[in-house]
């Protein structure tokens, strides 16, 4: 019988659990995404350099190193930092007093 060793591991891979993709053999359970460790198979990954990844964090058409990078959200973020600094300054001039209690607190 013939053991081959897993591409992740290095352990020997018997044939019940066995998976051969992108040229080399698997634990099923070593064969996850490389960014996101998310579990899979032979119809669900995509190989960039001989390593496996899931769709979300496919290296060749996504140049981002997570999917919470992209430039709408980048933006997102740049505004809403921008629209704290703003609330921020405003309480600092007591602008932001009455807003805070409204009717029902202390009035300044």
């Amino acid at each position: 019988m013939n053991v081959q060793s897993c591409a992740r591991c290095g352990f020997g891979v018997y044939p019940a659990e066995k998976i051969n993709c992108i040229d080399q053999t698997w634990h099923k359970a070593c064969f996850h995404c490389e960014v996101c460790k998310m579990m899979l198979t032979v119809n669900n990954f995509v190989s960039h350099q001989k390593k496996p990844y899931c769709h979300a964090h496919n290296p060749k058409t996504n140049t981002f190193t997570s999917i919470y990078e992209t430039p709408v959200n980048i933006n997102v973020k740049k505004q809403s930092e921008s629209v704290s600094e703003v609330r921020c300054s405003r309480r600092e001039r007591g602008v932001h007093k009455n807003l805070l209690w409204g009717a029902f607190g202390p009035q300044a």
